[in-house]
C-alpha cells in the first residue's frame, strides 16, 4: 500500500463518520475539550484545507469556519481538495514547511492520517459509534506518536492531554486516544 492508500482510507472512515451525523449530533461534546463534533469537523477540514499552504501550492488558511451551512459536503469537498494535493508529482520528495518544521512531502499524508484517526476517535466516540477505527493504521500512528513526544510533559492548553489509561482489550485506536490523552465521553 502506499502512503495515498492510507489516506484515501483514513479519509474515507471520516468521511463516513462525518456523512452519517444527523442535525443534533453536530452539538454533541467530544473528548476534545471546549470542541463539539461540528468544532472537531471543522478543525479537521481546516487541516485539509492548510495543506496547500503547506505544499507550498495555496495560501494560508486562517483560523475560521470552513463548514458553511452544508457541513457534511464542505467537508468532503475539503477531503478531495487535500487529495489534489498530495496526489501533485514530486511532493512526496521535496521539503515542505509544517509547523513540525522542514519535512519531506510524504509527512503531510502521515499528518493527515494520524488527524483522521485521532478526531474519528473523537467523532465515533462522541456519537456512539465504533472506535475500532483502522487498527493497523492506528498501530502505525500510535508508534508515530510515541516515537514523537515519549513521555515528554504535555502543558495544559496544548493539542493533547496527558496519556490516559486504556481500557483493557482497547482496540489500537482506543490506545491511540488514550496516549493522545482522550477520555471517553460517550461510553
Amino acid at each position: 500500500m502506499t502512503p495515498l492508500d492510507d489516506f484515501d482510507r483514513a479519509a474515507s472512515t471520516v468521511t463516513g463518520l462525518v456523512s452519517a451525523l444527523g442535525g443534533d449530533q453536530w452539538t454533541l461534546p467530544t473528548a476534545c475539550a471546549d470542541w463539539d463534533v461540528r468544532a472537531v469537523v471543522n478543525h479537521l477540514a481546516h487541516g485539509n484545507t492548510k495543506v496547500a499552504f503547506w505544499a507550498g501550492s495555496g495560501p494560508p488558511a486562517p483560523d475560521g469556519d470552513y463548514l458553511s451551512s452544508s457541513p457534511a459536503s464542505a467537508f468532503v469537498a475539503s477531503v478531495a481538495a487535500a487529495r489534489a494535493v498530495l496526489a501533485e508529482p514530486g511532493l512526496f520528495s521535496r521539503t515542505v514547511t509544517t509547523p513540525l518544521g522542514e519535512v519531506p512531502g510524504v509527512f503531510l499524508v502521515h499528518m493527515r492520517v494520524n488527524e483522521y484517526l485521532a478526531h474519528g476517535w473523537d467523532l465515533a466516540d462522541a456519537t456512539g459509534a465504533s472506535t475500532d477505527l483502522l487498527p493497523d493504521l492506528a498501530e502505525g500512528a500510535l508508534e508515530q506518536w510515541r516515537s514523537r513526544f515519549g513521555s515528554a510533559p504535555r502543558p495544559p492548553g496544548g493539542p493533547f492531554g496527558p496519556e490516559v489509561e486504556a481500557p483493557p482489550g482497547a482496540t489500537a485506536a482506543d490506545r491511540l486516544a488514550a496516549f493522545l490523552g482522550r477520555k471517553a465521553v460517550n461510553g
